[in-house]
């Protein structure tokens, strides 16, 4: 079924679990349809829960990695994502971080590194990519960016120092919460990284998510949500040590968790105090580490779900969705809206158009295709990028056009 069913938690190994939300039987939500495809898709049970002992929510019974980056191509490309994003400009700030951390020449390794995008930003350094998922990483190698097409983990690690020597850099931006086997990870950068390096990630936000009642990242790639606290105790097992932390706009305000750790004394590493505000935000951090805030958050979710649904449902008029992205997928399946109530799906990447969501069976198309049948409302389906999409259909505005904005505070602008 390509469920791995172990159900125990991926950092501390306890089995006592509470549940956070049930998203029900859901699709791959990456896996677009090609016409003679539908209604063959399969679906999935998609449960959430949090870990009683360490407080990691994640989804206990993933389906197999294998099954989304390997057995079909992987349409998400970062370099189809408009480069002049939040989330993307928000990278150009940890590109600085690292060239001020490192000098030229320097070796950075990338796990999940996509097409190139965030590696092709770095200046006079040794670069690698690697990424599971075939199709993106001979992507990333047309446009010059060397890429390993495998799974990171201690033996790829061992084979890069062997062919590439150690790295001063190893890091992955928005990645990790998508590995079930996060220790093998850990294992994979203590063998590859040098004893003064720097391993960084950027991953979703637990805290924040529940600050802004957000639930647009819950779907089957991500296996785990994280609190800066879980990172804490995870880089504490393979001997390494957080030492600055903040939150990014990258997701969407106070979604993207992004930290540095280096080795440990006395393995080597940086000699350095915690930052202050890795030190404010971890005692921020600690309250959002327990049930009763995982409590909250779902009675949250549901009720904006709800509103959500209730208000598009009520629209007079036609409805479009903008962006055929993982994340709004999840916001129209907790919202109970399909295809009655959005026509059609507008997407700039290529490798969506002309196909159709999962299940829901909605159209993806053009903006050009969408100009000849305009809707009186388009709901922005990938809520980080509502700003770019907003100033770019400044026209669409004009003529009487209107857009949803599915997350809190919901409204129509």
């Amino acid at each position: 079924m390509n469920i791995n069913r172990k159900k125990i938690c991926r950092i501390c190994a306890s089995r006592k679990f509470k549940t956070v939300i049930d998203f029900g039987e859901n699709p791959l939500v990456n896996s677009l349809l090609e016409k003679k495809e539908l209604g063959k898709e399969k679906t999935y049970p998609l449960l959430v829960e949090q870990c009683q002992k360490c407080f990691l929510v994640q989804v206990v019974n993933p389906i197999s990695s294998k099954k989304i980056y390997q057995d079909q191509d992987y349409l998400y490309y970062t370099g189809d994502m408009p480069q002049e994003s939040q989330y993307m400009q928000a990278f150009n700030g940890l590109v600085a971080d690292l060239e001020r951390m490192t000098k030229p020449g320097d070796f950075i390794v990338e796990i999940g590194s996509n097409d190139g995008t965030v590696l092709k930003k770095f200046k006079k350094r040794k670069l690698l990519g690697i990424d599971p998922a075939t199709n993106v990483a001979t992507r990333a190698i047309a446009r010059g960016i060397p890429t390993l097409a495998a799974e990171f983990n201690e033996r790829t690690a061992k084979n890069i120092a062997k062919e590439f020597g150690q790295a001063k850099v190893i890091g992955g931006a928005n990645c990790l919460a998508h590995i079930d086997d996060i220790h093998s990870v850990l294992k994979g950068v203590k063998a590859l990284l040098t004893k003064d390096g720097i391993f960084w990630v950027e991953c979703n936000y637990w805290p924040g998510m529940v600050k802004e009642k957000h639930y647009a990242l819950i779907y089957h790639d991500h296996y785990s949500y994280f609190s800066l606290k879980n990172w804490v105790d995870l880089a504490k097992m393979h001997g390494l040590k957080l030492f600055d932390a903040y939150v990014t706009k990258a997701q969407g305000e106070g979604l993207s968790l992004r930290l540095y750790a280096a080795p440990a004394r006395p393995a080597g590493g940086y000699d350095k105090k915690p930052t202050k505000r890795f030190s404010s935000l971890l005692k921020e951090d600690k309250k959002y580490n327990n049930y009763e805030t995982a409590k909250r958050y779902r009675y949250e979710v549901l009720g904006e779900a709800k509103k959500l649904g209730d208000l598009v449902k009520g629209l007079k008029g036609t409805v479009a969705g903008y962006g055929a992205a993982a994340k709004g997928f999840s916001i129209l399946k907790l919202a109970g809206l399909d295809g009655k109530h959005i026509k059609f799906l507008v997407d700039d990447s290529p490798a969506k158009q002309g196909k159709y969501s999962p299940v829901t069976h909605i159209p993806v198309i053009s903006r050009a295709e969408a100009e000849k049948k305009l809707p009186d409302y388009f709901i922005i389906l990938v809520p980080n990028y509502a700003k770019v999409i907003m100033e770019k259909e400044k026209e669409f505005r004009n003529q009487g056009g209107k857009f949803v904005l599915p997350v809190a505070p919901i409204k129509i602008v």
